[in-house]
């Protein structure tokens, strides 16, 4: 999986550097789980994050099932643990980009894959569910959701 710039002539990468994008209105609605001292550097395929913490610490905001935590202690843990295929398809489900692409779905810099109906509502992890979805409405869609069951799931 590659991870870079992108130039307009490539297909997407995996992973995408956060710069390209306009990061504050992308998680303008994730702000109540990421906290504004982090960095944001990668958007993957997915939709999923990867920040610089203040300590140097990686960590990863998990959209499909709204958490936010540490995955490598440093940039070169990660560098290292992203070399690998088993630890990309664990941590990033990096196999549905190519299932994806065998299905006719090529995401677009500026779009991410999801899922039609998302599976913390019941939906399936299969191909016939996987969609398209304009980067900006994924993040925003899936922090609402998230934010909803947490505030749900603390009251009861």
């Amino acid at each position: 999986m590659s991870v870079g710039r992108v130039e307009s002539d490539e297909p997407r990468p995996f992973m995408i550097e956060a710069a390209y994008y306009n990061t504050e209105r992308l998680l303008e609605e994730w702000r109540w789980l990421v906290p504004t001292t982090e960095t944001p550097l990668l958007l993957s395929a997915m939709g999923d994050w990867v920040f610089g913490r203040p300590d140097g610490a990686i960590a990863k905001l998990d959209t499909l099932e709204g958490w936010y935590d540490t995955i490598a202690r440093n940039s070169n843990e990660f560098n290292s643990f992203k070399r690998s295929e088993q630890w990309l398809e664990k941590n990033f489900s990096s196999a549905w980009i190519v299932i994806a692409r065998g299905n006719g779905l090529m995401p677009t810099q500026d779009q991410c894959l999801g899922w039609k109906i998302p599976p913390i509502l019941g939906g399936e992890f299969y191909d016939a569910n996987l969609t398209l979805f304009a980067m900006t409405v994924y993040q925003s869609l899936h922090g609402q959701l998230h934010r909803q069951i947490q505030r749900q799931t603390q009251a009861q």
